[in-house]
């Protein structure tokens, strides 16, 4: 990543304006400026080779004016500087997708031109006024909806990265050590431009439906001409709130009538008339400039410039890594596996294979017999990053990582929860009709192409499975019907596969032919996907409703996984086929027990083309944006926590459209 010194130099200048206090490691301002050469020198050499690493925050609580405490993060000055310096890069693209209903945290903009804006349609006529608050905005903002906001308006790779470590680095609060899973700091660098970002769309859509929103932060006011309007309009924004998982607080919003009278960023507005509050004056002595921060591209860094530049490896490399990658594939036999100054490394009969920075690493899967060092070890747990270990087959072993981090509210609701026949009953009838559409919309695709009579058939018989599922009274029942519609769904599949390759019936331990072994080796990359993020996301992997609860086993992710089976795995396996990819050459005879499976060629060639699977872009139906396939794992286990905590009755599963 291409990195100017003289960027982290201004960025630095800006930071020492602010606030003096000290983050964790006790370093004030103050004390950071007698060694800012050093450390800026340092900082600079680290983020050009992509190994940065960001420290917790230091968390406190302030009191809030009506009650209550806020939680607020003072990141360490190294950081902030570096939020600074994101914060320079990446505006001018954030400042673009901005509406003019947003107030809060922009150049130029003030509370006084939000209270004009209001004041513009309140004092023309007596009017009904949406006053609204969203609940714990800061601390509930998703990330997985925050970097596919970020993605797709194609900020830097690597300033994306630098981000969502910005975001997901913790906190220590009274001396403990919290990791949220969601929420940016309140009081950090970035937070108001992200909050702006996230609340985007949300702002275009009222504009689109004419709803006369301003917005300061997570405060709206929308003025309008009949209670009609305004009730319509309030439901409206409740719903698009939900799609990007915020809530309203019911006890701060509300609808008030022309003859009553509402404060607004601690302006009066009664009788159509606003009334400014008293200042209060400071002794001049005491008063102080406060510095104005200056937004702006770099002046010698180019988004467009670096997304350009080639590779940092050499071409060898490709093979490992490339390019928009998370997930680190060791597939040579007798593999070595090290770190060296933060990166992890792939040595293959002694010769440097790959180097890797432990920034870019979600994941590391190793097959076969591959070696670990412990160095690569204790950094992968240090990291959270787990190590998956398949064979060379591609049969899953099991992962290395530290302990689960379930949070204690999720757990309890996920206890009482799996006790609730009519919660899992709901559940599982929404997994399976996810399923079903999304392998009829596969059918439906593949079946334009190659018209066959089992196809066509297949479509019809699931469209009436789907039609019944809705009468369906247990859990049982429905396991019977997802049952009769994989084995409808199978068959018109194997019908609509062309080439060399025979397909008669899904086969799994072991499988018994080549499409078999490519749907197996999919199922369990996309499996510890999802794992990965049902995890981060605080919830425990085993309580699962359409898969019961059984010991090793993670019921949750079989159940999140059911609905991307025909999306993504089966889809790119119909593709490999019908683009004459893999030929029986590609694969071995059967062992032993039957069993098919890549030889060592075919499996990394499936590994790039899974890669670029998992980085295609599709719209999630929920939030409306365009994010890649690995991001909507992210997004549908987010879906399902908000059923575990009440928000929503029912999971929402991922759909395709036709």
């Amino acid at each position: 990543m291409q990195v100017y010194s003289e960027h982290l130099h201004a960025a630095w200048g800006l930071v020492q304006r602010g606030s003096p206090a000290a983050g964790v490691d006790g370093i004030t301002t103050d004390l950071f400026a007698g060694v800012a050469q050093e450390q800026l020198g340092q900082m600079h050499r680290q983020l050009r080779r992509d190994c940065y690493r960001a420290s917790p925050a230091k968390g406190f609580f302030i009191a809030k004016k009506n009650g209550g405490q806020r939680l607020i993060g003072l990141s360490t000055v190294r950081d902030r500087v570096l939020q600074r310096y994101l914060l320079q890069s990446i505006y001018p693209r954030l400042e673009a997708t901005f509406s003019h209903s947003a107030f809060a945290y922009r150049p130029g903009l003030s509370i006084y031109g939000a209270v004009d804006r209001v004041m513009a349609d309140y004092g023309a006529q007596p009017t009904w006024v949406i006053k609204a608050d969203i609940h714990q905005f800061f601390d509930n903002l998703s990330w997985g909806v925050l970097m596919g906001q970020l993605e797709r308006l194609k900020i830097a790779t690597g300033w994306v990265r630098l981000i969502e470590q910005q975001l997901k680095t913790g906190m220590v609060l009274q001396g403990q050590f919290y990791r949220p899973n969601k929420g940016v700091l309140q009081g950090g660098i970035l937070s108001g431009a992200l909050a702006n970002l996230y609340l985007s769309e949300f702002d275009r859509l009222c504009l689109a439906a004419d709803i006369p929103l301003v917005r300061y932060g997570d405060d709206c006011v929308a003025v309008c001409h009949s209670y009609l309007q305004a009730n319509r309009s309030l439901g409206m924004m409740h719903d698009w709130l939900e799609d990007i998982y915020l809530t309203l607080n019911p006890e701060k919003t509300r609808i008030i009538a022309p003859d009553e009278g509402f404060v607004f960023l601690g302006h009066q507005f009664q009788a159509q008339q606003v009334i400014a509050p008293e200042r209060k004056w400071l002794k001049k002595s005491k008063q102080k400039k406060k510095a104005q921060p200056v937004y702006g591209p770099p002046k010698a860094c180019s988004i467009v410039k670096d997304a350009k530049q080639g590779p940092k490896h050499k071409k060898s490399t490709d093979e490992y890594w490339r390019d928009g990658m998370t997930t680190l594939y060791v597939t040579e036999q007798g593999a070595y596996l090290r770190v060296r100054h933060q990166q992890f490394q792939v040595f293959h009969e002694r010769e440097l294979r790959c180097s890797v920075p432990a920034n870019s690493i979600t994941h590391v899967v190793l097959f076969g017999a591959c070696n670990v060092s412990h160095g690569a070890v204790r950094l992968a747990l240090q990291r959270r990053i787990p190590l998956l270990y398949l064979s060379n087959k591609g049969r899953y072993f099991g992962r290395l990582q530290t302990t689960g981090q379930a949070k204690i509210d999720y757990l309890v609701q996920q206890v009482t929860k799996s006790q609730n026949e009519d919660f899992i009953r709901q559940q599982a009838q929404s997994i399976i009709l996810g399923k079903l559409h999304n392998s009829r919309i596969l059918l439906l695709r593949l079946n334009r192409r190659r018209k066959t009579e089992l196809a066509t058939k297949a479509i019809a018989d699931l469209a009436d499975l789907i039609k019944k599922m809705p009468t369906v009274e247990t859990v049982e029942s429905m396991l019977g019907y997802e049952g009769q519609g994989a084995n409808l769904y199978f068959q018109a599949f194997a019908s609509l596969l062309k080439g060399p390759f025979e397909f008669e019936k899904r086969t799994r331990r072991p499988p018994t032919d080549p499409i078999n072994s490519l749907l197996s080796l999919g199922y369990t990359l996309l499996s510890q996907n999802v794992h990965a993020m049902t995890e981060a996301a605080g919830l425990h992997t085993h309580f699962g409703n359409l898969h019961t609860v059984k010991p090793n086993r993670p019921s949750l992710v079989c159940d999140l996984v059911e609905e991307f089976r025909a999306m993504v795995v089966d889809s790119l396996v119909a593709y490999l086929i019908n683009s004459n990819i893999f030929t029986p050459e590609d694969f071995t005879p059967p062992d032993g027990r039957g069993g098919v499976y890549l030889h060592p060629d075919g499996l990394k060639r499936f590994l790039k083309h899974w890669e670029e699977k998992l980085q295609a872009q599709t719209v999630h139906p929920h939030t409306g944006y365009k994010v890649s396939h690995r991001r909507c794992f992210e997004l549908q286990v987010w879906e399902y926590t908000t059923c575990i905590t009440g928000e929503r009755e029912s999971y929402r599963p991922m759909v395709w459209k036709k």
